[in-house]
């Protein structure tokens, strides 16, 4: 695969083992938003049950774009559940009843994991002068940190 990022193989290597990381926490995310999505009940339903899916849709097209930055650093992206399983550091949800406070909370949990990650993304891709994967990183920073300041508003 050839590419035209003007980066070593080192680099993009090290740019890519971080982002096929945030990759695997995303598809794990994008199953807790459903699994919320799927099982939420109570007073506040409508409300969270919207707003989560606005979120997994997000995540969706993420996923997408974080796998096409891997390929156009002239890698890989994984692609299987196990590995994302063996990669990232969160767990699965189980399917039961969640209501609005304790979604509220575990999309909090999420959103921090995500904000340290990302965070750790931009900082490796500056390390390897990788500005096109540091402006991909800081997009997605400014989008959580604001879904984190509402999510925070709403569970007051």
């Amino acid at each position: 695969m050839t590419t035209n990022v003007d980066l070593d193989k080192a680099a993009t290597e090290a740019v890519t083992k971080k982002l096929n990381s945030l990759l695997a926490d995303f598809h794990i995310i994008y199953g807790h938003l459903h699994a919320l999505h799927w099982n939420l009940e109570g007073r506040q339903f409508f409300t969270v049950h919207r707003e989560l899916e606005t979120m997994y849709q997000g995540i969706a097209g993420r996923i997408d774009d974080m796998a096409e930055r891997i390929l156009s650093l002239g890698n890989r992206p994984a692609t299987t559940f196990k590995e994302y399983l063996e990669t990232s550091s969160l767990e699965e949800l189980p399917s039961r009843k969640y209501d609005a406070g304790e979604a509220a909370t575990l999309v909090l949990s999420d959103l921090d994991h995500q904000i340290a990650a990302v965070r750790d993304l931009i900082a490796t891709a500056g390390e390897h002068d990788d500005e096109g994967t540091a402006d991909f990183g800081v997009e997605m920073l400014r989008e959580f940190e604001k879904q984190r300041w509402f999510w925070s508003a709403f569970s007051g």
